[in-house]
């Protein structure tokens, strides 16, 4: 879908810790690169340059420029949630006429109003403080695939759905414009 932020876990073999993270960051099915720190003195340079006191502290994950130092599983996944939304799953809301897209509690949204056999996708929303993440185009591109699932058939009259549907052909097919 997008561009998936490279994530990196610098630690060593023998740490029981870096063992518990790599375990985590498998259960997500996310590609991620193990830095072993010990072995690799170009790995444990890297790591020192993340810490204004050069240390080798160990296990640290980065996700893209983000940089978590023993975060738990609750901070861990709340932060691969907000930094690679597309690794979440879309839900029709038909109660609501909205799709959602959960991130740690906070709604992203397209709302709809159905007419006869058609979608009109009314408006987009993403959170403020979430904001300039790209979480919105996931959030349209998302939506769009569950109508694609669905075989439902909609018009963009949000300018930002227009926008995200004209950029691809692969939408032709279910949204008009």
């Amino acid at each position: 879908m997008d561009k998936t932020p490279e994530i990196k876990l610098y630690g060593t073999t023998g740490c029981h810790k870096t063992h518990y993270y790599q375990l985590l960051l498998d259960e997500t099915t996310l590609p991620y690169q193990f830095l072993d720190v010990e072995k690799h003195n170009e790995y444990a340079e890297e790591l020192r340059t993340l810490y204004e006191n050069r240390k080798l502290n160990f296990p640290t994950i980065t996700i893209g420029s983000k940089k978590l130092r023993n975060p738990s599983k609750e901070e861990l996944n709340k932060w691969l949630n907000k930094l690679i939304p597309s690794r979440l799953p879309i839900v029709l809301d038909k109660e609501n006429k909205q799709f959602t897209l959960d991130i740690n509690g906070e709604l992203a949204k397209v709302e709809y109003i159905l007419k006869k056999d058609k979608m009109l996708l009314v408006h987009s929303e993403v959170p403020y403080n979430l904001r300039g993440k790209g979480i919105g185009k996931v959030l349209v591109k998302k939506t769009f695939e569950q109508l694609t699932s669905e075989n439902f058939k909609a018009i963009a009259i949000s300018s930002y759905i227009k926008i995200v549907a004209k950029r691809s052909k692969k939408w032709n097919k279910i949204i008009e414009y």
